[in-house]
């Protein structure tokens, strides 16, 4: 009696722990709406993408992914973003490409400089050796240019404008970027001729069946990210101001480090195709480094590097100006929409009419350089009377 007493209350246990593992799971019963899924559609319409859009069963299931269950890598990317997106979209621009090719290497790399794939993939835009060296990248036991940021980047344009000239539609020249341009005129050959990636997806590995989806997922949520409350983290300020600087003299990073007061590992994210922690000397400054600004200005004055620094005196210049605009000064009469009540014959206001004047939303939009969640998102519904207006005003004139 007591064995089976013992079972029962071990099932009890197991179901409840079951049950509490599901609830305490998101997404798991699949928990955004029919309403929700018919907003994410619509808002994916609308987004202007070099990929023919479709809000398919896959792109429900990333988003759900992205948004849902794995919402602190979310948080992660958007962060990273700012590292490297505007590297991105600068090159893209000059090479007169879509900006929105930016995300392919959120779906490659997760944004991460050194990563490196099982199949010897490398990089932001993970390049193969051999279509690495194709496309001009230098590869070799201490150097490994498919990790440099911005040498990288432009060979992945470059690569993306070939497929784009060999197959005439982005979509399928970002599914070729994945599975390899011999691989889609199979695929397109097998369907028959069809130029629509979600007619000849079927044709394509497994991967790539997946990999415009997820592409259409990424963009979705690096757009609309704050509708679903995430919050980017915050990257380190050392890998956002930075400058760049040419190299004619072999420089160890693990040197630097110390002298500079840099920990190692921002030096090698900064840094990351200088596979063993030096930067080989050369005549024509083939070599880039990159460091903080404030840190690249000491280097720039005690070696050999020819750096691309802000002007300092400008900064200040620009400074001297902003604070020297002259402000007109603010009197009472000139709010708008304020009335007074006057005594017959009386010059001065004797009452006030109430009034409510409703602030309007500060109106921010989006900041397209991947800036968090609008503060003013929603409209403001305190109220306020000419009185208190009247207050708020004297209070500043008084701080002048």
């Amino acid at each position: 009696m007591n064995r089976i007493f013992h079972t029962a209350l071990q099932c009890k246990v197991i179901l409840l722990a079951l049950f509490m593992g599901l609830s305490a799971s998101p997404g798991v019963f699949g928990n955004v709406t029919s309403e929700m899924h018919k907003t994410i559609e619509e808002r994916i319409l609308s987004l202007g993408s070099s990929v023919e859009l479709q809000y398919s069963s896959e792109v429900k299931r990333r988003i759900n992914q992205y948004v849902i269950r794995q919402r602190k890598m979310s948080e992660v990317l958007i962060g990273r973003s700012k590292i490297y997106f505007p590297t991105f979209e600068q090159i893209l621009k000059e090479k007169g490409l879509p900006t929105d090719l930016k995300y392919l290497s959120v779906v490659e790399s997760g944004l991460r400089p050194a990563a490196t794939s099982r199949s010897g993939a490398a990089g932001l835009w993970q390049f193969m050796r051999p279509t690495g060296k194709m496309m001009g990248l230098k590869i070799s036991r201490t150097v490994d240019e498919r990790r440099d940021v911005e040498k990288s980047t432009r060979a992945a344009a470059e690569y993306l404008l070939k497929l784009y000239g060999q197959f005439d539609d982005w979509t399928l020249a970002i599914a070729a970027y994945n599975c390899g341009p011999g691989n889609m005129r199979k695929a397109i050959r097998k369907s028959g001729g069809k130029k629509s990636f979600w007619e000849v997806m079927k044709y394509l590995p497994k991967e790539t069946r997946e990999y415009i989806p997820k592409f259409i997922a990424v963009t979705y949520v690096m757009n609309y990210y704050y509708e679903h409350d995430i919050m980017p983290a915050t990257p380190n300020q050392n890998l956002i101001n930075t400058s760049t600087a040419k190299v004619y003299e072999s420089l160890n990073l693990r040197t630097l480090s110390k002298e500079l007061d840099i920990k190692l590992s921002t030096m090698r994210t900064l840094n990351p195709s200088f596979i063993r922690n030096y930067i080989p000397n050369s005549e024509d400054g083939k070599y880039n480094l990159v460091l903080p600004t404030p840190e690249m200005r000491i280097v720039a004055g005690k070696y050999n590097v020819l750096a691309a620094l802000p002007k300092l005196e400008e900064k200040k210049m620009n400074e001297e100006a902003i604070v020297n605009i002259a402000r007109p000064s603010i009197e009472i009469k000139n709010i708008p929409q304020a009335q007074y009540l006057t005594k017959d014959g009386g010059g001065q206001p004797s009452k006030v009419k109430s009034m409510y004047v409703h602030t309007v939303a500060l109106g921010r939009k989006r900041n397209k350089n991947y800036d968090y969640k609008p503060d003013a998102y929603k409209m403001d519904n305190r109220k306020y009377t000419i009185a208190s207006i009247v207050d708020i005003v004297k209070s500043a004139m008084k701080s002048l």
